[in-house]
């Protein structure tokens, strides 16, 4: 059955969201007008990425992404800094070109001066934070800075810099080195992987009224709860997270968990508890291929075997997300194909380098990703004007009630390639 019998439920659920929203935004902006009130002032931030930009003139400028905890911003640091990722530094910063909406992503650029690097004893590698503990153990196991980047976005989803963003972006796999629903599922693939045969014994021995299933669920959870708060409570995550509580408790309920209204729900409720995720474009990606998932399983669920779907089911996820991906991110290139095959390989390898690296051997496979980021085939710049995009949105709901469109959005982003062909050859 629905979660809700009546339309009455909707109204109430849709007012109980807008109470939480505008709850969430006046909290918000009283932090915000808070921060602007204090004017210039001095703040203790992380580096979490050190690069530098060229603008259209040809200048390059290096610039810093900070973190304060609070919020996420950028700054032009001098060449002569010696600050690295990692460091935590003391700066004095000018806000007064921050609006509201900035604030609210919680990442925007601001002026600074009189930056220094803090030497506190907070710093020592014995009294560091878990999170930061398992990054330098992550990290030390890698030679190659990249390499080293690329695990600790795997597995921490810390920030990546633009040349691993484009390594990524290259090969159309920006959806599996961001943490995401895709990482969830692997996560607890390999929980009742090892799980289940030890519970099993133990139940059969012990507590043979217990359901084996119900039990390792709720320790999947609890152990994804603490990895979602040792990463910082990640947009994409967030979205996967909310979505496999909620479908649990409506499982557990005889609830119909596989619905366009159930998807919805859910995004409602995380944009009300956390605002900044209507400003969030991997909320949005993340959101998108659940979406499209959902809209393949609503006409050809009962259509095909499992194997065919497993194919068919990644063929049109991939397609119907390229407009949105194109719309964000021009690159298009056509060993974006790859990311097929590349998905299935990334359920193995997900859970072995994990393994590997708690076991001290992350270094194993560094040596093949180098040479792997590094390939490059031909690739162009595919712009996707806005009016176009919003039409593929609308196209893309409308699906939902009418089937005749549903095919649609695949074509279009196979039509881009074709474009991508043409220009490129």
């Amino acid at each position: 059955m629905p979660l809700f019998t009546r339309r009455v439920h909707y109204v109430c659920f849709a007012l109980f969201c807008l109470a939480v929203l505008g709850l969430n935004l006046a909290i918000c902006y009283a932090k915000f007008q808070n921060f602007m009130d204090k004017g210039e002032q001095e703040l203790v931030a992380k580096v979490e990425l050190d690069y530098v930009k060229t603008n259209e003139k040809g200048k390059k400028y290096r610039i810093l992404r900070l973190d304060t905890g609070e919020f996420k911003f950028y700054t032009v640091a001098a060449k002569s800094d010696e600050f690295r990722v990692g460091d935590r530094i003391s700066l004095v910063v000018q806000n007064i070109d921050v609006s509201f909406k900035d604030y609210l992503s919680g990442m925007f650029y601001m002026r600074s001066s009189e930056k220094k690097i803090l030497n506190e004893p907070t710093s020592e590698p014995d009294v560091l934070p878990l999170r930061d503990k398992i990054l330098n153990f992550i990290q030390n196991q890698h030679e190659n800075a990249k390499i080293s980047q690329l695990y600790s976005a795997l597995f921490l989803a810390t920030a990546v810099s633009g040349e691993l963003r484009e390594d990524v972006a290259h090969w159309g796999i920006a959806h599996l080195i961001a943490i995401s629903g895709y990482h969830l599922g692997v996560m607890v693939s390999a929980l009742f992987l090892i799980a289940t045969p030890l519970y099993m014994v133990l139940c059969a021995r012990f507590f043979p009224f217990r359901s084996y299933k119900f039990d390792i669920s709720l320790l999947a959870f609890g152990v994804l709860a603490f990895y979602f708060y040792l990463i910082g409570f990640v947009p994409s995550f967030l979205r996967a997270f909310a979505m496999s509580a909620f479908g649990f408790y409506m499982l557990c309920r005889g609830i119909k968990i596989l619905s366009f209204p159930t998807l919805f729900i859910v995004i409602c409720f995380c944009m009300a508890m956390f605002p900044s995720l209507a400003l969030n474009v991997g909320f949005y990606f993340s959101c998108a291929g659940v979406f499209y998932i959902f809209l393949y399983l609503h006409y050809f669920k009962d259509k095909f075997g499992l194997l065919t779907h497993s194919l068919l089911l990644n063929l049109y996820v991939f397609f119907a997300m390229e407009v949105i991906v194109l719309y964000f991110f021009p690159l298009i290139s056509l060993q974006q194909f790859g990311v097929i095959p590349l998905s299935y390989v990334f359920t193995l390898f997900y859970p072995l380098s994990a393994l590997l690296h708690a076991l001290n051997l992350g270094s194993i496979f560094d040596e093949w990703l180098v040479k792997f980021l590094n390939f490059r085939l031909a690739s162009t710049q595919l712009h996707i004007p806005l009016a176009l995009f919003l039409s593929y949105n609308l196209i893309s709901l409308l699906a939902v009630r009418f089937k005749i469109l549903v095919l649609l959005p695949p074509i279009i982003g196979a039509g881009c390639f074709v474009v991508a062909i043409f220009d490129l050859y």
